[in-house]
């Protein structure tokens, strides 16, 4: 059965004025459809990296992803995401935050 998101080797390393920090290194995980799946971790361990770049909101620096047999090369529509803070437009209501999406996709 070939799985529905594959994250392979990934990795991410950010330059820093002290060398390079990484942040996940090796990462593998493979998640077939209708499986349910927790990242669980300390603060700062490196989850919402692997979630951003699972959705394609952040590049890997080593390894790669595939959601339903295609590799993720940025944001799709074909992915969400519900943030932990808010992460609408302020200047935009909730019916043009949501209407954002729909014209990408249909406009």
């Amino acid at each position: 059965m070939i799985p529905l998101l594959e994250l392979t080797s990934l990795g991410k390393t950010y330059a820093t004025g002290h060398g390079p920090s990484v942040i996940v290194k090796d990462f593998n995980l493979r998640v077939s459809e209708g499986e349910f799946v927790c990242i669980v971790g300390h603060s700062g361990c490196g989850k919402s990296t692997v979630l951003s770049i699972a959705m394609g909101l952040n590049d890997a620096t080593e390894g790669g992803v595939i959601v339903a047999g295609r590799e993720v090369i940025g944001p799709g529509l074909d992915r969400g995401v519900v943030f932990q803070s808010p992460a609408l437009l302020p200047w935009l209501t909730a019916r043009e935050n949501v209407l954002l999406a729909v014209e990408h996709r249909w406009g």
